[in-house]
């Protein structure tokens, strides 16, 4: 029997069958974020011990704690620690942290990003070209599998036909129905970027980001193998599921909403607004998790050190003190400080690149079947219960057209 938002409210667990219910989620987030800034739950879905969690469901609370890393750790706790494979950008502070992303950071730039972009749109149209001529399809393939093969093939430097098979490894990792069957997923993703780190180093060099890595030295010592082995796992992890999810739901929203998507055909300049608005509205994280190092207080609320707070990107991301009407998705919504790509020192590396994606993938969607319909005889598969949320299906009818040549 499903639980009433209250009692949801009041122990919060992200991977409740309800949950597949999105507008439910969101309604839950709602009734925590009128209680408090903070909630707490037994049952946090990314923590790196046994135990409960603080949760962290309001803008101000989310943004304090993120710009807040002397407090707020990005390192996990001792126990946690054991279970990460070297040290990844992600779980480090300053002063080391900051290293690792100047490593990283040029692949990212805005100039490598403006080099990309016909490279995205080719890529983005080779997908098209798969179904543009029958006059269905499914979007979901140009959102789930553009961002792999842009990232595998372009920056990352592995082949892309492992795309399919590290989205169904993460995917597994993240949500599969068990801990046995999640831990499992972790080490095969694992043992496939091993094995890609170590093709890297046994064949000739490259301008990649795994050559990079292997070929980086912070304060005078290379990185440990490990840790080009975790660094490369995280980056895999980053660049499929998060750009994918996004997209989906935009693509979902448009096949629903006609009269948006005509919007966005008849003023191409409000796409950088309504880029942002999709992310803000649903393609953010739903919790990420941070260690308190000494006794801080935020939002009237005391933390002790060692506690786990999960930071939601997502439930601030609704909240109607920062963003007016925040239930709807408004494309042109122009004041949008959202936290989709995070906040602070551990802001998004690939945010330039996920942007670029998204962006594309949208555009040469609207150009090539601006009359696109959500399918009335195959049903959107939704996929919920997830840190990260999309559609796994969405199924599309429109006008035929050619093949991009």
């Amino acid at each position: 029997m499903p639980k009433s938002r209250e009692e949801h409210a009041q122990q919060w667990d992200l991977r409740h069958e309800d949950f597949n219910d999105n507008d439910f989620l969101y309604d839950v987030y709602d009734v925590m974020r009128a209680k408090s800034s903070f909630a707490y739950t037994d049952t946090p879905f990314l923590t790196p011990d046994a135990g409960g969690s603080w949760v962290a469901v309001s803008y101000s609370a989310c943004t304090a704690i993120l710009r807040d890393w002397e407090h707020f750790s990005s390192n996990p706790t001792p126990q946690g620690a054991e279970q990460l494979p070297g040290d990844i950008v992600i779980t480090l502070d300053p002063p080391r942290q900051q290293k690792f992303r100047k490593v990283l950071n040029p692949y990212f730039s805005p100039g490598r990003m403006q080099q990309l972009q016909p490279e995205i749109r080719y890529e983005t149209d080779r997908l098209i070209d798969g179904f543009i001529e029958s006059g269905v399809g499914d979007l979901a393939e140009v959102a789930w599998r553009q961002p792999g093969i842009v990232f595998f093939k372009y920056l990352l430097g592995m082949p892309v036909d492992d795309v399919p098979l590290c989205i169904e490894l993460t995917d597994t990792a993240l949500n599969g129905a068990t801990e046995e069957v999640r831990s499992v997923a972790w080490g095969g993703l694992y043992q496939h970027i091993t094995e890609a780190v170590v093709a890297h180093c046994e064949g000739p060099p490259t301008d990649d980001m795994i050559d990079v890595l292997l070929g980086a030295e912070i304060d005078g010592q290379k990185l440990a193998f490990q840790d080009v082995v975790g660094n490369a796992m995280l980056l895999v992890q980053a660049g499929l599921e998060t750009t994918a999810n996004a997209m989906s739901f935009a693509f979902h929203y448009l096949a629903m909403h006609p009269d948006e998507r005509d919007r966005l055909i008849r003023e191409p300049d409000i796409m950088p607004y309504a880029i942002e608005e999709f992310i803000r509205f649903a393609g953010s994280i739903h919790g990420i998790p941070r260690t308190v190092t000494r006794d801080v207080e935020v939002d009237g609320q005391t933390f002790r050190p060692g506690e786990s707070v999960q930071v939601n990107y997502a439930s601030a991301n609704r909240d109607a003190t920062e963003f007016p009407q925040p239930e709807r998705c408004m494309l042109d919504r122009r004041q949008n400080r959202h936290l989709g790509f995070g906040a602070g020192v551990h802001r998004c590396l690939g945010s330039n690149l996920a942007r670029l994606e998204f962006r594309i993938g949208v555009e040469q969607v609207l150009a090539r079947m601006p009359d696109f319909t959500l399918a009335t005889d195959t049903d959107a598969k939704f996929h919920g219960n997830s840190v990260t949320r999309g559609y796994r299906t969405v199924p599309v009818t429109f006008t035929p057209g050619k093949r991009s040549g």
